[in-house]
């Protein structure tokens, strides 16, 4: 299923994008994929499909920014 339509990007690009990069950084992973980077309706479904994926990723995601 397409997450987000303005870059194409479906929920499968995104559980790949989690296992086969280095980054552990949610905010990364959709930034390097294009994900919100237009109209930004997606990003609540992107991250509910990074979450999906982090259950089934071999490593544990944190968000490393400093945006406290």
């Amino acid at each position: 299923m397409y997450v987000c339509i303005c870059k194409g990007i479906t929920e499968k690009q995104i559980q790949e994008a989690v296992t086969s990069r280095n980054s552990n950084n949610p905010k990364e992973i959709l930034k390097a994929l294009g994900v919100g980077s237009d109209c930004g309706t997606c990003v609540e479904d992107a991250v509910k499909s990074l979450l999906d994926a982090h259950a089934h990723a071999p490593f544990e995601m944190k968000d490393t920014s400093n945006n406290t």
